[in-house]
């Protein structure tokens, strides 16, 4: 998914800018810290690490927070307010983006007051946003075949931008809800799902 980035290319890039440096280069940003959030968000889930080099996972824990998710969701907003791929498709975005701080500002907050168990179960929860957009990519090819059957509908009636806004919108949504089940499946299954909210009982230690 990176190489049609890597070197930047306004030419390469999968989205048409229509010649716009601007958007382009806040989508190269975007993309480049979010690679960074990516592989250092796949390092703290990596309980060997986390266990045998503490010091290096909390390291890599601060690269995750602060050089990739959240530069890559401030680039994020302009890049979703720039996108032309329809209201449903941007409303995801916004949701993943929205959902991203959420879980990122929980997860930090939880590893500084050293609730650690409440810790990992963000962190799972935010990783599992953070995967979300490249989900969409696979589940963006099962909409594609669903909406291509139905090409000549009364519900598309050959219309290939409806199509396209379609087929990535309902992969956005589908990546977004099935990794958040996924991940408070697990969550439950293996912790309890019980997650203090010092906002709401007053203590900050487990």
């Amino acid at each position: 998914m990176l190489s049609a980035y890597i070197p930047p290319d306004i030419r390469t890039s999968r989205a048409d800018m229509h010649g716009n440096q601007v958007r382009y280069w806040l989508l190269v940003g975007h993309i480049a810290f979010g690679a960074v959030a990516t592989v250092t968000g796949l390092l703290q889930l990596w309980a060997g690490l986390r266990n045998r080099f503490p010091r290096l996972h909390r390291w890599t824990g601060r690269m995750y927070f602060h050089a990739g998710i959240f530069p890559s969701m401030i680039l994020a907003v302009p890049v979703s307010a720039m996108s032309e791929s329809g209201v449903s498709n941007v409303a995801a975005l916004d949701a993943m983006l929205i959902l991203w701080a959420i879980t990122g500002v929980a997860g930090l907050r939880a590893a500084k007051s050293r609730r650690f168990s409440d810790h990992r179960k963000w962190m799972i929860r935010n990783y599992a946003v953070t995967l979300a957009i490249l989900a969409s990519r696979p589940w963006g090819i099962v909409m594609a075949l669903i909406v291509m059957a139905q090409a000549d509908s009364p519900a598309y009636q050959g219309n290939t931008v409806a199509m396209t806004h379609d087929i990535a919108s309902s992969g956005a949504w589908t990546a977004l809800i099935v990794n958040l089940v996924v991940a408070e499946a697990y969550i439950q299954r293996k912790y309890g799902g019980k997650t203090r909210n010092p906002a709401l009982t007053g203590h900050a230690q487990e």
